[in-house]
């Protein structure tokens, strides 16, 4: 039951995260506005959005980042899941509304050079396949935040095994302390009977010499 609980959670928050519309918009990229897409989502943070953006661009796709008015920006580089040219993609990722309501806010904008903008008027088929790549997005949140915990409970694992092998290094080497102690103590005590014989001997000389001076 606690399975199929969990199950279900997944789902349901990876088809909230899918919910969200692709949005064109003007976005403010340093002192002027380019048109470029919004993407809002209520079930990730921002730390998340970023990083699952930057982990499926920079790792999957291998595109060289840098910053640049505050955007991940990835200049003139191929990029097959929006065509076949080379493009200038620009993201970012805010919140906004209040406290305990926050919504996270993916900002990108897709230049063909020049910050020529792509728009659904001058490259229909570039902006289609940008909205379809950001839809496809949205549920990849979900697994980078799982594959994050199998990672780190990976890795939790992994020290706890070396620390457990650390410990039966030091247990193992504790018994050989303890097996030479106890020969040592056995040995003793050995000496320890062989002493107590001699004791008894001198004290039965002693005996018989103090009857002779009687």
């Amino acid at each position: 039951m606690k399975k199929l609980f969990i199950l279900v959670a997944v789902v349901c928050a990876a088809f909230a995260l899918s919910a969200q519309d692709v949005k064109s918009s003007m976005i403010d990229f340093g002192k002027a506005q380019y048109s470029g897409y919004l993407m809002n989502m209520k079930n990730a943070s921002v730390d998340v959005v970023e990083s699952t953006m930057r982990d499926l661009l920079e790792n999957k796709y291998n595109l060289k980042a840098k910053k640049e008015n505050g955007f991940n920006a990835y200049l003139n580089q191929p990029f097959l899941p929006f065509g076949s040219q080379n493009y200038d993609i620009y993201f970012k990722v805010g919140e906004f509304g209040k406290k305990k309501n926050k919504t996270t806010q993916l900002s990108m904008i897709v230049c063909t050079g020049n910050m020529n903008a792509v728009t659904a008027s001058n490259n229909p088929d570039v902006d289609n396949a940008i909205r379809h790549f950001l839809n496809d997005f949205a549920p990849k949140i979900t697994q980078f935040q799982n594959q994050q915990e199998i990672d780190a409970l990976k890795e939790q694992l992994k020290k706890l095994e070396s620390e457990k092998k650390s410990l039966e290094k030091d247990l193992n080497k504790t018994d050989k302390q303890i097996e030479k102690l106890q020969k040592s103590k056995e040995e003793t005590n050995q000496k320890i009977k062989e002493t107590e014989k001699k004791i008894d001997k001198v004290q039965q000389d002693l005996k018989d010499a103090e009857r002779k001076m009687r």
